[in-house]
């Protein structure tokens, strides 16, 4: 294939993307990063030797479709029991750890569901019975702090509540009720111990770390001919005018630089800052771990425990900028249902935007430039698994659209992502 493939960002979506163009016949390939490293926002900052990661990020068990193709590439991963659990408030106020179980547990014995009215989030948590539904919107306010009705019912995922376990419940009834109503099975979960599900009880991690995967993968590109350019940024009007026949946009970066070009208003987005702080630690019990914080009390929301570096460490994964005093007392809290933990120094604190919260306005946005991008660009401009939140369905996003550019007329290829 003879069309000029551009990408245009280093991440994860944007290495998986360049992959693929090969495997389907492109050759001509630039990789333009606008750091001097690939891996985006995944590659973590290395402190004497060990890994200073942002939060729980981990890849699917063996077998897994993006696991299995980074290994393909050279890539090695080690698997790991997949431990993890949350803590939550029952009736009473009494913190209630939940184990195996990612999403809040709430003090509820009604299995009342309705289909949501609306796309919100507020539309989605009022679906609940009340003592689940003021659970999780107090959980939100402390989380975001941001109006539930301007946020898509989608933000449920990243938020960590697509699923509530009504702990008040008779389980058999739980588990039946899931298994004959479509909207209970999408909101209601069941605690991995009570409900015999094996889907998620390995997972698996880069051997050597992040660092050393995404160096692989330089490797990998390098030798099938891909030019890597470091320190290069394009802009979204760039790429635009010199998109020439027998190219095709693939853009997988943040997407909002796209709307003035294209002569669209900019559509608000939900705003937040995470802070995040990584603590040498000692634990006696499993690693990797992770527990989420549902009580909407402290500062974390998450405490992520690993190794790296021949360290155990420990990332907080924070609302606001916490209070050092007290905050290795939360995190304790939270990994006491696993073992005990003693936090020594601080090695790591930073504090960057996630934009993972969608609005809704930026959903329906997003789906007025890609109707305005395909009238423009036909197959040739692919947008780049934007709105989906886990790594399978971005690679599966991105392969479908790739296969579409790859058997229109013309087709090239420049990847923005």
């Amino acid at each position: 294939m003879n069309g000029r493939i551009r990408i245009v960002g280093g991440g994860l979506t944007g290495i998986m993307a360049a992959f693929e163009a090969h495997r389907l016949g492109w050759r001509n390939i630039e990789l333009h990063e606008r750091f001097d490293a690939l891996g985006g926002v995944a590659r973590p900052k290395v402190v004497n030797g060990a890994e200073m990661r942002d939060g729980c990020v981990y890849f699917g068990p063996e077998g897994d479709a993006l696991v299995e193709r980074l290994k393909a590439q050279g890539a090695t991963f080690e698997t790991f029991d997949n431990r993890f659990g949350s803590l939550s408030l029952d009736g009473a106020g009494k913190r209630v750890f939940t184990w195996d179980f990612g999403g809040p547990a709430v003090d509820c014995a009604s299995l009342r569901i309705a289909r949501p009215a609306g796309d919100s989030l507020a539309d989605r948590i009022a679906a609940y019975p009340s003592p689940i539904a003021e659970t999780l919107a107090e959980y939100c306010r402390w989380h975001l702090g941001a109006d539930l009705a301007a946020v898509h019912g989608e933000a449920a995922i990243p938020l960590a509540i697509n699923r509530v376990y009504p702990a008040g419940a008779e389980t058999p009834a739980l588990v039946a009720l899931k298994a004959s109503n479509e909207w209970a099975d999408e909101l209601y979960g069941v605690p991995r111990g009570l409900s015999g599900r094996t889907a998620n009880v390995t997972a698996s991690l880069p051997a050597g770390g992040f660092t050393a995967l995404f160096e692989t993968c330089r490797r990998s590109l390098e030798t099938l001919g891909v030019d890597i350019r470091f320190e290069s940024l394009i802009s979204p009007r760039q790429v635009m005018a010199e998109h020439a026949a027998g190219d095709t946009v693939v853009w997988a970066a943040n997407p909002t630089p796209l709307f003035k070009p294209m002569g669209l208003s900019t559509p608000s987005l939900v705003k937040k800052s995470f802070f995040t702080y990584v603590f040498e630690a000692q634990f006696d019990g499993p690693c990797p771990v992770y527990v989420q914080n549902f009580t909407a009390k402290g500062d974390c929301f998450r405490a992520y425990l690993y190794e790296s570096g021949g360290k155990t460490l420990v990332v907080a994964e924070c609302v606001r900028e916490a209070d050092l005093r007290a905050l290795p007392g939360e995190i304790r809290g939270l990994l006491s249902g696993f073992g005990s933990l003693k936090t020594g120094a601080l090695l790591h604190s930073g504090a960057q935007p996630r934009w993972i919260y969608h609005s809704r306005d930026a959903i329906a946005g997003l789906a007025t430039l890609r109707e305005k991008l395909t009238e423009r660009f036909g197959p040739s401009f692919v947008c780049g698994a934007w709105e989906p939140y886990g790594k399978s369905a971005k690679l599966a996003e991105v392969d479908a659209a790739l296969a579409m550019a790859r058997n229109a007329p013309a087709a090239g290829l420049a990847l923005v992502g």
